[in-house]
């Protein structure tokens, strides 16, 4: 097999993932090469590659871009993900998608019916399953070192738009993007906790959830005057697992200042903080026992270590392309994790748990 072709659908112009998938097909160059751009404002493609330093073809149509490629990575607003990566499975392409699928349980369900008829790759873009701390935090659950999981407690977010003067995107529209907060950032923390404890654990049984709108309308980026924001800013939401495990999450687009993870057992407990991704604080104990001494500071093994954490994604989607199997990251999983989506935004609006 010579070098894969990869093309990337939607460039993007404010948090800008596709600079993330650029710079992973980058440092995987021996395996694939980034040939070919689209995005649906015209013009966009040529000036971004220029940006970039990119000697690629910018494409005036999706299907221009699928004739160039063996492999797509789209990269564009939620409600368009299914559509895109259809037509791509139709031409016998493999897809990368971003995160989250589709805006609901129901647009997923039909990217998964398709996909079950074809043997491309199909990946969906958990990835975050790529911090060194949270693989190493995985490997000592599964091996025991905590034994049975009381709670689990995240944050995760961003601030860039917690100034109302950034104007109406797509992802604060409920047509365009779903749930706000909640899928931006509870797909990605949903995906790593049920992943993480899902062998000790058990399923997820129970989910509630909280969400609230705080800036309610801004300026409309193409027309002129105010638009309403019509999905969340900020999300809180609980899980029980079938063990009786607990987790509890904070998803806030207006500001979070760490993605940070506690996990608490029988056997110690364990802290992530994103500014040190290659390291855990542990405070381990006898199972029977109780604590004594002080935490500490573990170092991630160096086999675990991906610099940086995103190229892992990138190095799993090729490596599924050579080897012909399919990722853990799969259209199923993203199917799977926005029905958890779906129920918490249920419990939201109606008030209840909703157990399953």
């Amino acid at each position: 097999m010579g070098k894969i072709r990869v093309g990337i659908a939607g460039t993007g112009y404010t948090v800008g993932m596709a600079n993330a998938h650029v710079g992973g097909y980058r440092r995987c160059s021996e395996d694939c090469e980034l040939v070919a751009l689209y995005d649906i404002v015209p013009g966009r493609t040529q000036q971004w590659a220029k940006e970039k330093g990119l000697d690629v073809r910018s494409c005036k149509s999706f299907d221009e871009l699928l004739e160039q490629v063996d492999a797509v990575s789209i990269v564009t607003p939620n409600y368009a993900h299914v559509p895109l990566v259809i037509r791509a499975l139709e031409k016998g392409k493999h897809v990368l998608c971003e995160k989250p699928l589709s805006t609901n349980a129901e647009a997923c369900r039909e990217a998964v019916r398709y996909g079950k008829v074809t043997d491309r790759v199909k990946m969906i873009g958990f990835s975050y399953r790529g911090i060194p701390a949270v693989r190493w935090m995985k490997q000592e659950i599964d091996a025991g070192r905590l034994g049975r999981i009381f709670t689990w407690r995240e944050t995760l977010g961003g601030c860039r738009i917690a100034n109302p003067r950034v104007k109406l995107e797509w992802r604060m529209q409920k047509d365009l993007s779903g749930t706000g907060a909640l899928a931006d950032f509870g797909c990605h923390m949903l995906d790593l906790c049920d992943w993480t404890l899902h062998g000790v654990s058990g399923e997820i049984k129970a989910v509630q959830g909280m969400m609230s709108t705080t800036v309610s309308e801004r300026e409309r980026i193409f027309e002129t005057g105010m638009g309403a924001v019509t999905n969340d800013d900020n999300a809180v939401f609980n899980v029980k697992f079938e063990s009786g495990t607990l987790a509890s999450f904070v998803a806030s687009r207006l500001g979070v200042l760490r993605h940070t993870i506690e996990v608490y057992g029988e056997g110690g407990m364990m802290l992530f903080r994103d500014d040190r991704p290659n390291e855990v604080e542990v405070f381990f104990k006898e199972k029977g026992g109780g604590y004594t001494g002080s935490a500490q500071t573990a170092a991630v093994p160096e086999e675990l270590v991906s610099e940086p954490w995103f190229d892992s994604e990138i190095e799993e989607f090729i490596d599924c392309i050579k080897t012909g199997r399919q990722p853990d990251r799969s259209f199923e999983r993203a199917l799977y994790i926005q029905e958890i989506l779906d129920r918490i935004l249920e419990s939201g609006e109606t008030g209840r748990t909703i157990v399953f």
